[in-house]
């Protein structure tokens, strides 16, 4: 569970195919949708290697994200720089910078799509929906990542990471909906310490 977990969020983008074509249009509606947000909450579906996991999605702009496995004791959260992977069944934290994950991208503080290290290297147009593929300008090499929207009203649908070896793990937003209401300490990670009567190690749950 761990790697397919770590792998969704620390992927980054390559440029996928020589002579994409890129509509602007949707690269600005995008952006616009992005930087409106303050904060979302909802369900996901992830998908890797044949296997499904699910759970809650929360983000707060700015540099804010919660994800929460429903039947795992797994929980990532981003407190705004860091984003960390708890396994609260080892009581291990793997951290990782958030600008370096995919979900860093959904909750800079200003979302720039055309003249940033986020390169867009081509954009899909489908009946209901658009999709744009990224990749990172300095990490062309290690991965890339498509984000699609629906187009009426603009909402973000889904984002599918696929990593150098062509490797890729599909996330799908459901029941997505504004919410800024979050508790004080929501977005950080709570550990309780608890000592074993047989003088054991110490564990966190």
């Amino acid at each position: 569970m761990k790697k397919i977990f770590v792998f969704v969020l620390c992927s980054v983008f390559v440029m996928p195919a020589a002579f994409a074509k890129v509509d602007k249009k949707y690269v600005a509606s995008a952006e616009k949708y992005l930087n409106s947000i303050t904060g979302l909450t909802g369900d996901f579906i992830q998908t890797s290697n044949g296997k499904s996991a699910r759970g809650l999605f929360s983000m707060l702009r700015p540099g804010r994200v919660r994800l929460d496995y429903t039947n795992s004791k797994i929980q990532l959260i981003s407190d705004g720089s860091d984003l960390y992977f708890f396994d609260k069944s080892l009581d291990q934290i793997t951290t990782v910078p958030l600008s370096s994950t995919p979900a860093g991208i959904l909750v800079r503080k200003n979302i720039d799509l055309q003249n940033s290290d986020i390169v867009v290297s081509d954009t899909f147009d489908g009946k209901s929906t658009f999709a744009l593929n990224m990749y990172m300008r300095d990490n062309r090499g290690l991965g890339h990542m498509t984000v699609v929207f629906d187009k009426s009203p603009v909402k973000l649908k889904s984002w599918t990471v696929v990593d150098a070896t062509g490797a890729s793990t599909d996330v799908v937003f459901r029941n997505l909906k504004p919410k800024t209401d979050f508790d004080k300490n929501y977005f950080q990670i709570q550990r309780h310490k608890t000592v074993s009567n047989s003088g054991g190690d110490s564990f966190y749950d």
